[in-house]
């Protein structure tokens, strides 16, 4: 830091927003001029992945620093204990006011459907201006919950992430007209389902000639009419979080806090949008495994005066790296339970940690929708139920899988190596499952 002034910190989070699909990362096609400007004036990590690609893991993993299988919410809908300390507690500790908006679903099991009241106190994981729900999307109705538990309709607005943008600025200045530093999590829907998005975003993309990847181009028959409207839809969904990204960062213009805010823009997970997937699949959505499409997801931060600007880093970035990141860039203490390294040195002087690779998974290792995977920005190997084994320098959009191929075999067992390693480092309960896998 270059001076005794604490920065403010904004942590943007879309739901399920690809890694490659803006323009700064070299789609062609998706119109991000917002982002695109943010990270030329910060830092874009351009091989970050989530470490458990899916809504709850992510979200317990960047309240703790802690890999899924340590924090314990190794899927969906299950409750994050509120004795673990996050770091919305470290930052109110030191005086931060803290805020919170949009999804959480970190409280455990709620019924089907929009909602679910987040009672006050240690559930809140340290967040003390409250306006997030437990689960479900709903981007045409705004809605929120008052301190009586009651589900209140939002007035005024017809889009979701509007609303949020305007808590997050009237957050902003109220913190700083009281002259208090502040740490808001931003959390918006889009590009998650429902599929819903103001006309004037669709009519920016025409799906008859959007260019479809090469990885689904042509796969699905019939149903290429509903891919193209599919990639339609997240593509404009993108769109609308940008704009709204550019409002956020006028905003902060405006009020004259722009150059002592740290601006992180990062995502639980991507989308499959058909890749991997079958013609007869029931739709085209879906992450929680260890293929790119759902595991790659953007990393951009943003400080005027401290990160130099128009960097890209490839360095190898886990998810469980984001939470001391930003505590280190805030001058804050990184708690030795963190199991995470801090990339602030990378933002500040352009070198520090090199991974050697990102270790990902979901649920017991064996048990049913549960897997391990390794990957070291080249290679991504995760042997028993999915058994996959693809070259991104050759084939990055994993389109031959060479888990049995010959010429292979070395990079393998090196992989297969560096799994075990990872497991045994991170302490993994399921360290015998996963040396089973590797055959160890």
């Amino acid at each position: 830091m270059m001076s005794n002034e604490k920065p403010n910190v904004l942590v943007i989070q879309p739901d399920q927003h690809r890694g490659t699909v803006m323009g700064c990362a070299g789609d062609s096609q998706v119109k991000t001029p917002n982002l695109d400007r943010l990270a030329s004036a910060g830092i874009r990590f351009s091989h970050c992945a989530s470490s458990s690609p899916v809504c709850s893991p992510f979200r317990g993993t960047m309240q703790t620093g802690l890999y899924c299988h340590t924090h314990g919410v190794d899927v969906n809908n299950i409750l994050l204990n509120p004795e673990l300390i996050t770091f919305a507690d470290l930052f109110a500790d030191t005086g931060y006011a803290t805020g919170y908006i949009g999804k959480w679903h970190l409280d455990g099991f709620k019924p089907r459907g929009w909602g679910g009241f987040i009672e006050p106190g240690p559930r809140r994981a340290g967040w003390r201006e409250w306006h997030g729900y437990q689960k479900g999307h709903e981007f045409f109705e705004v809605w929120d919950y008052n301190e009586n538990r009651e589900r209140v309709r939002i007035k005024g607005y017809d889009w979701e992430p509007t609303w949020h943008t305007d808590m997050a600025l009237d957050f902003a200045k109220r913190n700083r007209d009281a002259g208090r530093p502040w740490l808001y999590y931003l959390g918006y829907g889009p590009p998650h389902q429902p599929e819903q998005c103001p006309q004037k975003y669709l009519d920016m993309y025409d799906p008859d000639i959007f260019e479809l990847p090469d990885d689904v181009k042509g796969r699905f028959g019939d149903r290429e009419r509903e891919l193209r409207r599919l990639y339609r839809m997240y593509y404009a969904q993108v769109t609308a979080v940008d704009v709204e990204i550019g409002r956020v960062m006028a905003g902060l213009e405006e009020l004259g806090i722009g150059d002592n805010t740290i601006v992180v823009y990062v995502s639980d997970h991507g989308d499959k949008l058909g890749s991997h997937c079958e013609p007869d699949d029931r739709n085209f959505r879906g992450k929680g495994s260890p293929f790119a499409t759902a595991f790659r997801i953007p990393f951009i931060v943003h400080w005027p005066d401290h990160i130099k600007p128009n960097q890209v880093c490839d360095a190898l970035v886990s998810s469980v790296d984001l939470t001391p990141t930003i505590l280190d860039l805030a001058g804050l203490e990184i708690p030795d339970v963190m199991q995470g390294d801090s990339m602030a040195s990378w933002c500040l002087e352009g070198k520090g940690v090199e991974n050697d690779c990102v270790y990902m998974g979901l649920r017991g290792a064996t048990q049913p929708g549960g897997w391990r995977a390794v990957w070291d920005g080249r290679y991504v190997f995760s042997p028993g139920i999915h058994n996959v084994l693809y070259d991104h320098e050759s084939d990055p959009l994993e389109m031959e899988n060479l888990i049995d191929a010959p010429q292979i075999s070395g990079e393998k067992k090196r992989l297969a190596g560096l799994l075990v390693q990872m497991a045994e480092k991170t302490e993994d309960p399921m360290l015998q499952e996963v040396k089973g896998l590797c055959g160890v």
